[in-house]
């Protein structure tokens, strides 16, 4: 009777819902706008656990073959500057300039923002539908207002590539540099060559510190590197010429997002010096660098295997620093009330994001228990799959032994209820709930289990984050917005700059 009940309860909840899941499981469709929303922040057209590349890029096309243009410019734009993927904006982009050509002409700057989505966009372009007029004049128009001497050097194949594509006809000398990346290019003159030498400085300077790594004279090209700014990740064809003092510059000139990324580099040349690590990563550069926990611990993660091989000391502090960057983070606009993080800790959690091999669901949710009971004062983690697994690490142990409590859990089925029945028959009270998952299945029915919780809670707040590929959604809008469940698509750490609008927000709504 229990049972028959509660699947009345779930057929009630899930009445109006108008499709299903891959996996079967009742859902809803969303509208256009939200879509657009949720593949330009977040979304993925690689292979995950639940759909190849082939499925998401036809979900994705056919939703862009029908969106509103203004819709679709806001959407792609929000996505590239605020969100962590690349691929889903610049292919919207390609469908704009065949809807409107003007508001295409508008937004190509906002989304095209390197040399390399310049590259994608135009192969994207010239695949479904060619390069035409409108292209190649908005093109033109990107390289003339974004061709600087550091984007020529790192982007310089990219932008030779376009610039012979789209015909682009230039009288600065910095484009007879650019051009000069293929041989005999034709009116690509030496005496044009020189000229941007001669224009332009820090080009002559990489132009000779390039001669002199070849013909090795190390000695002048660690003087070229010490005075001039020489842009070396381009020139990583000459990186196995370059000596322990080249890196050791390079090492030291490195802002911080970079030093983290070629950190396993440093310690294979034998440059990762304790002074240089420490002056690079640190508490206070991390704050004024504005990189957020999880990023540290992506990097951490990414160089882990080869610190851990040739220099554990640099893995201890780098540990430690985790530590205490979690610690001292700005969480003032999430330290208002009782929080519940209930992490999805089932098989599937262990699949690999957007085809990273390092990165899965399960480090993701863990990041997020680990950082969360660091740096806010009341949290409950409530580990789920088919049951509420027991958490027992205290709050005072280091960030990483809670995420690798929670990596150790996966493993089992999913029913997303599991912890909302869990809070209603223990009676944990929480004012905000995140639910991190990649609802797989529902189980008998999440949206049953917080509607009973939200009668007993009515200022309950629920996020759930999901990492799925479904181009549906578990609850409809009306009925989320009138229970306080906000569903967010994706796990980059743009997600906790939304959540701490919303709270935000509720905290005007009642004042």
């Amino acid at each position: 009777m229990k049972e028959l009940k509660e699947n009345l309860r779930t057929m009630k909840s899930y009445a109006t819902a108008d499709t299903a899941n891959a996996e079967g499981f009742a859902a809803w469709t969303p509208s256009d706008v939200t879509l657009l929303e949720q593949f330009s922040m977040t979304g993925s057209l690689g292979n995950s656990f639940y759909a190849d590349s082939k499925e998401t890029t036809k979900e994705a096309a056919a939703l862009l073959e029908r969106a509103d243009a203004n819709d679709l410019a806001a959407a792609i734009v929000r996505g590239r500057n605020d969100g962590f993927i690349r691929s889903f904006p610049i292919l919207g982009l390609v469908y704009l300039s065949m809807k409107d050509t003007a508001l295409f002409n508008e937004t190509l700057g906002k989304v095209v923002l390197t040399g390399n989505d310049l590259e994608d966009f135009i192969e994207m372009a010239k695949a479904i539908r060619g390069l035409g007029r409108s292209i190649k004049r908005t093109v033109c128009e990107w390289i003339k207002k974004n061709t600087t001497t550091y984007y020529a050097q790192k982007y310089r194949r990219q932008l030779a590539d376009a610039i012979r594509l789209v015909r682009f006809k230039g009288e600065d000398s910095i484009y007879s540099y650019i051009l000069a990346a293929y041989k005999n290019v034709k009116g690509n003159t030496d005496e044009k060559l020189e000229r941007a030498y001669r224009e332009y400085p820090d080009l002559a300077a990489q132009r000779d510190f390039v001669a002199a790594i070849e013909s090795g004279d190390t000695e002048k090209a660690h003087s070229i590197l010490a005075e001039k700014d020489v842009e070396v990740n381009s020139l990583t064809a000459l990186y196995g010429k370059f000596d322990m003092a080249l890196w050791a510059s390079v090492a030291a000139k490195s802002p911080v997002m970079r030093y983290l990324k070629y950190m396993g580099k440093f310690c294979q040349e034998g440059v990762l010096d304790e002074g240089t690590l420490k002056s690079k990563i640190n508490v206070e550069a991390l704050r004024k660098a504005k990189v957020f926990p999880f990023r540290l611990y992506a990097a951490y993660g990414a160089i882990k295997w080869k610190l851990q091989k040739d220099a554990p000391w640099a893995l201890e502090y780098l540990a430690k620093v985790i530590d205490e960057y979690a610690a001292r983070y700005d969480w003032r606009e999430f330290d208002v009330g009782d929080w519940v993080v209930a992490p999805d800790v089932s098989g599937s959690m262990s699949s690999p994001i957007g085809g990273s091999s390092s990165l899965t669901y399960a480090t993701l949710s863990a990041m997020f228990c680990g950082f969360f009971i660091k740096g806010i004062n009341r949290v409950k983690v409530i580990p789920w799959d088919t049951e509420v697994h027991a958490y027992d690490v205290p709050a005072d142990k280091p960030v990483l032994e809670h995420i690798h409590a929670i990596e150790s859990m996966v493993g089992g089925g999913t029913y997303m209820e599991t912890a909302v029945r869990h809070m209603l028959s223990h009676s944990v009270k929480a004012d905000y709930a995140v639910f991190l998952t990649d609802t797989e299945e529902y189980g008998r029915g999440w949206l049953a289990a917080w509607k009973e919780y939200h009668k007993k809670n009515p200022d309950a707040v629920a996020f759930i984050l999901r990492g799925d590929s479904y181009v549906s959604q578990p609850i409809d809008y009306r009925t989320a917005k009138e229970l306080n469940v906000y569903q967010i698509f994706g796990w980059n750490d743009s997600v906790i700059d939304y959540i701490k609008f919303i709270i935000r927000q509720l905290k005007n709504e009642k004042q």
